[in-house]
């Protein structure tokens, strides 16, 4: 087994005051304690899957910290910072800047024109960057990552709002044969014909997608999953794969699932 490190943020002022995206329902009542309860769980569950965990402290003025996927795109050393598309977040930029910057990170920023999301939009895989623009992130922002850090852009268009980040839609999973599961009407072209060169794509049900299905978290040859009631966890079993879940439902309420909840560092 290999080790992984990731970086989470604790949720004591997680809540949901604001609607940025149709999973949030403004002020609907988020049990805090239980959603508490729901993040010790999964960062328990992503140790004993192998890795260690950095975190971010919360901070009052922003419920949505917790969401650490958004703080920006890591590559070796090197970070480069969200563009957060809503006013609501963009506080949060500041923040993950100076953990990063007090942790070894080189930090640097993407033109302020350009609305970027991070992990939950883009992702190094060696030589590539794999990313997605038309909700929260511009596709001229993938375009100067992928110039920024030497990469050949492989990216795709989202159209759904409901699956308004990549990483609700889409999961690359830890096989030899790159296979990774996608909900096909989240894209514009339906086919993840731009994917279809690097990964071996697995379409999951609109069900599985409703779930979050495409929204967990893997570590190692681990792939930790929102709820139990998802068939496609039997598919990622039959891979050969550790199919585990951590119930997160609180922070579904934010349109929220084990993805958003972590970034990978290493």
């Amino acid at each position: 087994m290999g080790n992984s490190t990731v970086l989470m943020s604790s949720p004591e002022y997680f809540k949901v005051e604001y609607s940025i995206n149709p999973w949030m329902i403004e002020g609907i009542k988020v049990d805090l304690e239980l959603a508490k309860q729901q993040w010790e769980n999964l960062k328990s569950t992503i140790e004993n899957a192998g890795a260690s965990v950095h975190v971010v402290p919360p901070h009052e003025q922003y419920p949505d910290l917790v969401f650490t996927a958004n703080s920006g795109i890591v590559k070796d050393d090197k970070v480069l910072i969200a563009n957060f598309k809503y006013e609501e977040r963009q506080g949060e930029e500041d923040i993950y800047s100076k953990w990063f910057s007090e942790n070894g990170y080189a930090v640097s920023r993407i033109p302020s024109e350009f609305k970027f999301e991070g992990r939950g939009d883009a992702f190094v895989l060696g030589e590539y960057l794999i990313g997605s623009y038309g909700m929260r992130s511009d596709k001229e922002a993938l375009l100067y990552i992928a110039d920024e850090f030497g990469l050949t852009p492989k990216i795709v268009e989202l159209v759904d709002p409901k699956f308004y980040h990549l990483d609700t839609c889409f999961q690359q999973l830890p096989t030899d044969n790159r296979d990774a599961i996608f909900y096909p009407k989240a894209f514009k072209d339906e086919s993840l014909s731009e994917f279809a060169d690097l990964f071996n794509l697995i379409p999951v049900s609109e069900a599985d997608a409703n779930r979050l299905a495409c929204n967990a978290v893997v570590i190692n040859n681990t792939v930790i999953f929102p709820s139990e009631d998802i068939d496609t966890i039997q598919t990622v079993k039959d891979l050969g794969l550790t199919a585990v879940v951590a119930n997160v439902s609180e922070f579904l309420k934010s349109g929220g699932a084990c993805q958003c909840l972590v970034i990978t560092l290493k």
